[in-house]
């Protein structure tokens, strides 16, 4: 027979494992929707790392005179940079998926959305969507961990993404009020209804079809968030969209 002491121990880390492997499950998600939007933004730049050392190879067939020297390091240098985009794309895929630590770190905000909006990028753009980013031209720092708040950015705009079937606009907004970071998540979708408000953050209920989503995404954000001494909540919605609103402790 256990302890009752020893299993009272045992229990907030086995619900703390639980909850680290729920956030993890509702990553892989994301992935598996960013896959396509990913392969695209790596399909890019390395169509042009192709034409470029195809340039190169006639260059250097037929070249005759210095002045064709120009043109080969002008083609190596774009590969250069071609080649840099995959990897900062890859990179950045790697990190947010990457489970990670408990580890907090000061972390620009402006930074991370801008990360979230390059992986969702193609995902907007075959939706005819424009993400419309609203943020204060001094750094706005935020101490968390970058990749969890990543994936509430993430998570938030695939939602607004999906909840719009026309196109149209989705607004992140950035306010430092006192001392909190206001982040508004606004989307020209078609709301939600009332009787799903009171459960959008509770494990497991979604409003999506069974095939789209895990039902986990809002809960995962909830959790994350109060992890981070914040706070998440509908702030409006109606037929015409929705705001999320999150709310952070600022960095002075």
């Amino acid at each position: 027979m256990i302890p009752l002491t020893v299993k009272s121990r045992k229990k907030p880390t086995n619900l703390k494992n639980v909850y680290a492997g729920i956030i993890q499950v509702e990553k892989l998600a994301s992935l598996g929707k960013l896959s396509a939007t990913v392969a695209h933004e790596l399909n890019n730049p390395l169509a042009g790392i192709l034409n470029y050392s195809r340039l190169i190879i006639k260059k250097l067939k037929k070249i005759q005179n210095e002045n064709e020297y120009e043109d080969i390091i002008k083609y190596l240098t774009l590969i250069a940079e071609e080649s840099e985009r995959c990897g900062g794309i890859v990179k950045d895929l790697l990190l947010f998926s990457h489970r990670g630590d408990e580890q907090y770190l000061y972390a620009n905000l402006a930074e991370i959305i801008t990360k979230s909006e390059m992986l969702i990028n193609h995902h907007l753009e075959i939706n005819n969507i424009r993400l419309i980013k609203e943020i204060p031209a001094e750094p706005v720092i935020v101490n968390g961990n970058p990749q969890k708040i990543q994936q509430v950015i993430l998570s938030l705009l695939i939602n607004a993404i999906e909840a719009m079937n026309g196109g149209g606009d989705i607004r992140v907004k950035v306010e430092i009020i006192d001392d909190l970071i206001y982040i508004r998540v606004m989307d020209q979708g078609c709301g939600i209804a009332e009787k799903d408000l009171p459960h959008i953050f509770e494990p497991f209920y979604s409003t999506k079809e069974a095939v789209r989503g895990t039902g986990l995404g809002l809960s995962v954000v909830y959790g994350i968030i109060h992890g981070h001494a914040g706070n998440v909540e509908v702030e409006k919605t109606s037929p015409n969209g929705t705001t999320i609103l999150i709310t952070l402790p600022r960095v002075k």
